[in-house]
């Protein structure tokens, strides 16, 4: 349950309150008399006597004063408080309902709904802080309010305070095992976790309090799409489509179930559907990226992915998703900048380093594609890595860091093995004694992936050698293996202009 749900419903509890206040202290008017209520009635004129002599200009009768309307009464401080917060929280005024506070009437200042209601106004503007020290007012007073216990627990989740969070949840629990936010949140906590199960056993105990939760049972159908229940999620979500046929969430997992029936004309629709509801929803654009992808219409997916860019720029996915499909088109120059804003938005990924170092040696640069390499390794201890950081200084004419990065690697292979003495190819005097003993090596190898990997590696010798057409040979050798699992297939395409 997010923070605006609360507040929805802490709010709801003030309508009620204030509608009894509103009852209970307003003064009814005033009775009228009805003499009062009639209209004011024109002078009756006195009948004059018969006079011979001309009358004097007569004197025109004063008019009939008009009473003043009676001011109405002012409300009492607490109503006009009332009246106040709610016209602010009508207009989703969060600043100024919580300024307000600061004026409440002093008969207020102790209600725990009023509180209560301050709590969740500071949690809708994100000072949780204070959204605590206010819920522990009201637990000071009566220790049993699920409500600030609530208010305690989604706030030490958002500042990240885990053993707030399980005291505050365990508290709740103890007294309210079906709890709907607790089992929400906890649901949600499981399924970061991939525990899969257990959210969905979190989901379904908050279920059993509230059947048409909408959060509920959309964490419920999302846990049995990942369990591959599909047709009990889509159950689940037709439920809660039925009840809120905008529920954009609930669309859009309707859309990954049917490309998961390869159904992606209807994917497309139920995503587009949900897009409605939710314009600038950054996973719905991937989704539809990717089921126009499936589609082949790379266009299409470019242009999702790209708009998944612009609503948030700095997060990576998308680009990780862009780098691809631009690889897939040998666009590598939009490949390459993809790459790069993949590590920038997201430093920890891993993979990337690789795939970026690659394009980075592919257009000559191998001074980033010596750092990208060495990101890589920090990663994976995957010697190639450093061995393809050795044949960039040799081209660039450095001969003495190659020689102290190889002293490094080979302490890592025993003297006799493949890798050691393909190592000591490249920084030692060529001997051809030692490329022959390594060739027979290299051609006993069981293993296709490691003996191409070999391979290339022997053809990157002599192209660092200038021996292309031999270089070139080894090349040839590994491009004809079926789908090899090492990066540095790509390479030796590209060595044969491929």
């Amino acid at each position: 349950m997010n923070k605006s749900k609360i507040l929805v419903i802490l709010l709801t509890g003030f309508a009620i309150a204030f509608t009894f206040w509103s009852c209970t202290t307003t003064p009814a008017p005033e009775q009228v008399d009805e003499e009062v209520l009639r209209e004011p009635q024109e002078p009756q004129a006195e009948p004059q006597e018969a006079q011979a002599e001309p009358q004097e200009a007569q004197v025109k009768p004063e008019k009939t004063q008009v009473q003043p309307k009676p001011e109405e009464p002012k409300d009492p401080p607490n109503i006009a408080f009332a009246k106040k917060l709610q016209a602010l929280l009508d207009k989703g005024d969060v600043k100024g309902a919580i300024a307000l506070f600061e004026k409440i009437p002093s008969e207020l200042k102790d209600d725990l709904e009023l509180k209560l209601v301050l709590a969740s106004l500071y949690v809708s503007d994100g000072n949780y802080d204070m959204a605590i020290n206010v819920a522990d007012q009201v637990l000071a007073v009566d220790a049993s309010s699920l409500s600030a216990l609530e208010i305690k627990t989604l706030c030490a989740k958002a500042k990240g305070d885990s053993t707030a969070y399980k005291a505050a949840a365990k508290a709740i629990l103890a007294t309210d095992p079906y709890n709907v936010q607790v089992n929400i949140m906890q649901g949600d906590e499981q399924a970061l976790n991939h525990k899969w199960k257990l959210a969905r056993d979190a989901y379904g105990k908050a279920l059993k309090s509230d059947p048409n939760n909408s959060d509920a049972l959309y964490g419920y159908a999302k846990m049995t799409y990942y369990m591959d229940d599909l047709k009990l999620a889509k159950n689940v979500c037709q439920t809660i489509l039925d009840h809120d046929p905008t529920n954009s969430q609930a669309l859009a997992l309707m859309g990954k179930l049917a490309a998961e029936d390869y159904n992606y004309v209807r994917a497309i629709k139920l995503t587009q559907d949900a897009l409605l509801y939710d314009p600038d929803n950054y996973d719905f654009y991937l989704d539809m990226g990717t089921y126009y992808r499936y589609q082949g219409k790379y266009s299409e997916s470019i242009k999702c992915w790209n708009k998944a860019v612009e609503i948030l720029p700095d997060y990576f996915l998308a680009y990780a998703y862009l780098a691809g499909i631009y690889d897939e088109q040998e666009k590598f120059d939009q490949a390459l900048y993809n790459y790069r804003e993949v590590i920038r938005t997201n430093p920890d990924y891993y993979y990337a380093y690789e795939s970026t170092a690659i394009l980075e040696y592919h257009f000559g640069n191998y001074k980033n594609a010596r750092a990208l390499f060495d990101k890589a390794y920090s990663y994976s201890d995957n010697w190639s890595y450093q061995l393809m950081n050795i044949a960039m200084y040799l081209k660039e004419g450095d001969r003495n860091t190659p020689k102290k990065i190889a002293q490094d690697l080979m302490k890592k292979f025993e003297r006799d093995s493949v890798e050691y003495n393909l190592v000591r190819l490249y920084v030692d005097n060529y001997s051809r004694n030692a490329e022959t003993t390594l060739l027979n090596k290299i051609n006993k190898e069981d293993n296709s992936n490691k003996k191409g990997k070999m391979l290339f590696y022997i053809g990157l010798f002599y192209e660092v050698n200038g021996s292309i057409e031999a270089a070139q040979e080894y090349y040839a050798k590994v491009a004809a293996m079926q789908a090899p699992m090492f990066f540095e297939y790509r390479i030796a395409e590209w060595g044969l202009g491929l």
